[in-house]
């Protein structure tokens, strides 16, 4: 336990964090942003429906979304910094619909500032946010690193949902992702994209052990949605997915190769010379060699 504390409080304060990025992708939709005094929104118009993308700009490179259907809006993850959940409130306001529900796997704080919102999540996700839970864990050493902007408050009760779930809300489907780990993520084929957890294709991903990077490569085998949404890095196109393959494949290869977490992390350095997100390398190297 002193040892995953350690790496939490090194993901919260580290400086080297994914940072946006202006993915290209080839989805045939209309897009607009919209500036925010902290972030930044990019739509995308589907024609029957509208995704709203959250670039938080914020220490931890947050995103957060918004489908909007005819009639309703779906909130899939919150942010961890009170300011940026005010302003993201704020925007959803703005759009003069009711929030109909909110899918919530590993970003669940501060839900009390839109409302009274139903939450959606799994019982592993829920267990991780309460005492002793992972998720719980991160946001704990969050404040130690940020201090009191940070977010503290997430739900305890939730309507549980279970892996290949569907839940329909705003008359749209959304189907319940295995994601090898505690939480889920999210296939919305009305729109053709899904919500994954850590993507990003020069962006390393915190892996738990073998087991969670094998089950991650035959999730992303399987995927079959031309836009990909992701918690730290801009939406991309479906290319990415090939690209994370890849880099799952290698990562799983030099685990296997190198015999101590240093040894590990200067082979990945080697193989990914320009990916982003060390800290998150560390952590991956912290579960694998503990």
């Amino acid at each position: 336990m002193k040892k995953l504390t350690t790496l939490l409080l090194a993901f919260a304060t580290g400086l080297q964090l994914c940072s946006f990025a202006s993915a290209e992708s080839a989805v045939p939709v209309t897009t607009q942003s919209v500036a925010l005094p902290l972030g930044s929104v990019t739509v995308y118009d589907f024609g029957s429906a509208k995704l709203h993308a959250y670039h938080t700009m914020d220490a931890l490179a947050d995103q957060c979304y918004l489908v909007e259907g005819k009639d309703g809006l779906v909130m899939i993850e919150a942010s961890a910094f009170t300011a940026n959940l005010i302003e993201w409130n704020g925007y959803i306001q703005g759009l003069g619909k009711p929030v109909v529900g909110a899918l919530l796997s590993y970003h669940p704080n501060g839900m009390e500032n839109f409302g009274n919102v139903t939450v959606y999540t799994t019982k592993s996700a829920l267990a991780s946010w309460g005492e002793g839970g992972s998720v719980r864990g991160l946001t704990d050493s969050f404040v130690q690193g940020f201090g009191e902007v940070i977010a503290t408050s997430m739900p305890d009760t939730a309507e549980i949902v279970n892996y290949g779930d569907t839940v329909t809300l705003a008359g749209m489907d959304f189907v319940i992702r295995n994601e090898g780990d505690e939480g889920f993520g999210v296939e919305i084929p009305a729109i053709n994209c899904a919500y994954l957890h850590m993507m990003g294709s020069d962006c390393h991903n915190i892996l738990t052990g073998e087991a969670h990077i094998k089950a991650f490569i035959e999730e992303l085998k399987g995927f079959r949605y031309t836009l990909v949404l992701t918690s730290h890095y801009a939406p991309e196109g479906e290319d990415a997915v090939q690209i994370k393959i890849a880099y799952l494949e290698k990562t799983l290869e030099l685990a296997r190769s190198c015999s101590d977490a240093e040894s590990f992390i200067a082979a990945m350095n080697e193989a990914f010379p320009d990916y982003e997100g060390s800290n998150y390398l560390q952590m991956t190297a912290g579960f694998l060699y503990q």
